[in-house]
């Protein structure tokens, strides 16, 4: 069993506009490279707890890692490991079904194979069935699940595409791209939306140089049985990866002599959103909207993404949501200034506000997470602190939660007449639907619409008071004064 250790409260006090990204070690001896491959899904969540996956020693030559899959059954406070094995491999790479059956992708470097684990959720995660890719080991890689289709699509930075169906187990694989004249593929990035498109994007690198050159991406409407652009141009496998082939790019005509490298990227409300840094002189930071059925550029947000305090820049990060719930929030969880925040947004990526941010400060490396928020309303990841030395195993294995979906609301004034409190409001943030007061005699009100002038029947004068955002999540409660002011 692995115990976490210095935790935080899993359920936050936020202040307004902010809440507390809970940190705890899982493991505090793993090597620098154990969350290798920020934009892999390496930790899900369902009804059977909290799972995830980590390299945990590895040797130069790459043969020899040992991988572990744990699990937590009390919301992140204790992990027991539940599969771990030595191959020659990267961290794989997760999937979950609504069942609470788990899909495990890994590849094998000696083989030249990837492989396919499923953990049935009635075994208890025991004795997992295997289905081999045939020459689908690359060192970056993407796994992705379609419960629509019954299908768990496989995308390797070798160009491999493999379609498995789950019920059949037949396994279709092709050639999906091809080097282009400058570079070739790299890390490949998968999204589902809720239509059932599948989005590609992918980030490439320059030949016989460490640059990372230039960001693509195209779709596929039926389950990568054919692939096209979004403004509908067929696209006939193997395509090419770089800027010399028909599919539309992020990155700009000036980032290509700078590493360009896409971090987070996701489907959401007919919409595409990117995550990616150029490290130009001086730096941009990006963040990319598309409309998903065009492909027409709608927003670049850039040198930086930012809210009122936090600014997120770096090679990691993600993106998570409720993706199929239309005009929910979407957050931002990326380093910032050695801790790690997170920004969210109300209307689809437009604007951006100060979510969470970390107690703890750290040295952080591959931060990613779950892309959709879990069944208990909360945002989860994990990363490797390379505060030790990042080549040995003098790092730790961090898993991080924080609640998603809190709404706050600036009171400018507050006063009690004839039974009725009337609050004003100014900014708000986080959707806020409904507003309570507790008066003094301790006696919650019942909930009101929430207004930038709400009136709420109370007895006594209100002390204090509480949001429920549209998606039902209850902030904790905050003071209320009869004094002018921001709160």
């Amino acid at each position: 069993m692995t115990t976490l250790v210095a935790i935080a409260a899993l359920l936050p006090v936020p202040k307004p506009g902010m809440t507390t990204i809970a940190t705890a070690v899982v493991d505090p001896s793993v090597t620098g490279y154990a969350t290798f491959q920020s934009h892999n899904q390496k930790i899900v969540a369902n009804r059977n707890g909290i799972l995830l996956a980590y390299v945990k020693t590895r040797n130069e030559a790459y043969t020899a890692q040992n991988w572990r899959l744990v699990r937590s059954l009390d919301g992140g406070r204790t992990f027991d490991t539940v599969y771990e094995a030595t191959h020659a491999t990267n961290p794989p790479v997760l999937e979950t079904d609504r069942s609470g059956n788990l899909f495990l992708g890994r590849v094998d470097f000696t083989s030249g194979d990837a492989f396919v684990y499923r953990f049935d959720a009635s075994s208890g995660y025991s004795n997992p069935s295997v289905t081999r890719i045939p020459l689908g080991a690359a060192g970056k890689y993407c796994m992705l699940l379609d419960e629509r289709r019954n299908a768990l699509y496989w995308f390797a930075h070798n160009g491999t595409f493999a379609r498995l169906n789950l019920a059949s187990q037949d396994l279709k694989t092709t050639a999906l791209l091809k080097d282009g004249p400058d570079a070739a593929l790299q890390y490949p990035s998968l999204s589902l939306a809720g239509d059932g498109t599948i989005h590609a994007a992918w980030t490439t690198v320059r030949h016989g140089k460490y640059l990372y050159w230039d960001i693509h991406h195209m779709l596929s409407p039926d389950g990568g049985l054919t692939w096209r652009t979004p403004s509908g141009d067929a696209l006939i496998p193997p395509i090419v990866a770089d800027q010399h082939g028909p599919t539309p790019r992020i990155s700009l005509d000036d980032e290509f002599d700078s590493h360009t490298w896409l971090a987070g990227f996701m489907a959401k409300d007919a919409r595409l959103h990117f995550l990616y840094l150029a490290q130009t002189t001086p730096p941009r930071q990006h963040y990319v909207r598309c409309d998903a059925r065009t492909g027409r550029k709608e927003l670049d947000t850039q040198p930086e993404l930012r809210g009122r305090e936090i600014s997120l820049s770096g090679l990691d990060g993600f993106f998570a949501a409720r993706a199929l719930l239309p005009n929910s929030p979407l957050y931002c969880v990326m380093p910032w200034q050695g801790r790690i925040a997170c920004l969210a947004s109300d209307d689809n990526g437009t604007t951006w506000y100060d979510y969470a941010v970390s107690e703890g400060a750290f040295k952080p490396y591959a931060v990613g997470g779950c892309r959709e928020i879990t069944p208990d309303g909360d945002v989860i990841g994990a990363f490797t602190d390379t505060t030790g030395a990042f080549a040995g195993q003098d790092n730790a294995l961090v898993f991080l939660r924080f609640r998603a979906g809190l709404s706050s609301a600036e009171v400018i004034s507050m006063r009690h007449a004839r039974g009725v409190a009337t609050i004003r409001f100014g900014a708000h943030r986080g959707q806020p639907a409904q507003v309570r007061v507790r008066g003094a005699d301790g006696r919650w009100s019942a909930w009101a619409r929430f207004a930038a002038e709400a009136q709420i029947a109370v007895a006594s004068r209100p002390t204090h008071g509480q949001l429920k955002s549209r998606l039902g999540i209850v902030s904790e409660p905050f003071a209320l004064s009869q004094e002018v002011g921001r709160r």
